[in-house]
């Protein structure tokens, strides 16, 4: 059970009818029918009943408006509460590497712009970032690859390029004396992201382009986790292909060693993702400018 679901749940009751239900909340009709099928779903009861003339609420429905109602309002209360003042929420779905390591840098500019928003985010891989958006329950995502969802709209915002992070130690210190090529690294552990990471997207495009098998790597572990995933490559674990922008922090304290990931001319892009049948909240349209136009000027880190 989601606050976005309640909300659609007392504005329902509150109009009298999904289609204002939706005008006020900035969502599409689907959108809103959806939350409640959800609510009936997990509570086992029927909330509302509709037919072609009019809507009822049903005895379990007024129950959980009731309940709904004062759990809006204790959200609100403590929002005022912990920061002083009435702000509007963005609701914000982010994939891993944004999380971590653009996120908080977009965060800080944009309050210092707009102080009176308040952000409720949640990470996932980008799989699951971009389901979030299709069900409803944020109003935009940041992910590190592009579906072929037809209700979504991408829009990039961020350039980045995959690396090979490995340890630091004799071995790999000779590779970056001599120069080294992805096909050098073929017999090295290797440590992969699981399926739905963005960045496992990227390096599986990587391989095809190149004609490399995924089975002739040597993999001895797979991780959701990515700073489970750099711990362990600073312990000897093995290597892995990561983000530069995730990894440059422990190459600039020398606790690993970063090499160019050679013929990657595309390198990797991060979306704003965001529902095109959604009608977006005018801050919510603002924070998308914001971050659209925050990374303009390119990157020119060098490895």
């Amino acid at each position: 059970m989601e606050f976005k679901q309640l909300e659609a749940f007392v504005a329902v009751v509150e109009y009298n009818s999904f289609s204002e239900a939706a005008r006020h909340l900035f969502l599409t009709q689907p959108t809103v029918s959806a939350h409640i099928r959800s609510l009936e779903q997990e509570l086992n009861s029927k909330l509302i009943i509709r037919t072609t003339k009019k809507l009822t609420v049903t005895r379990r429905g007024y129950q959980l408006y009731d309940c709904a109602v004062n759990m809006l309002n204790m959200r609100n209360s403590l929002i005022e509460e912990f920061t002083g003042q009435d702000k509007k929420i963005i609701d914000l779905g982010v994939s891993t590497i944004p999380s971590s390591y653009i996120l908080p840098e977009i965060l800080s500019a944009f309050g210092h712009q707009v102080p009176n928003v308040y952000f409720h985010s949640w990470q996932s891989d980008s799989q699951g970032a971009i389901a979030r958006v299709l069900d409803g329950s944020v109003d935009l995502s940041l992910v590190g690859n592009c579906s072929q969802e037809e209700e979504c709209c991408f829009v990039p915002f961020c350039h980045d390029r995959l690396v090979i992070a490995t340890p630091v130690n004799e071995h790999f210190l000779r590779y970056q004396e001599q120069g080294a090529c992805f096909r050098d690294f073929l017999e090295e552990p290797f440590i992969m992201r699981e399926k739905g990471s963005g960045t496992k997207k990227e390096i599986d495009r990587y391989l095809e382009e190149h004609g490399i098998s995924a089975s002739s790597l040597r993999i001895v572990a797979r991780m959701n986790d990515l700073e489970a995933i750099r711990k362990s490559i600073v312990k000897g674990v093995g290597i892995s292909v990561l983000s530069y922008r995730s990894a440059r922090d422990l190459a600039d304290s020398r606790q690993i060693l970063l090499f160019p990931l050679d013929g990657d001319t595309q390198g990797r892009t991060f979306y704003i993702v965001y529902n095109k049948n959604r009608i977006l909240k005018p801050h919510v349209k603002q924070f998308i400018h914001f971050v659209k136009d925050f990374y303009s000027a390119p990157e020119r880190d060098s490895v």
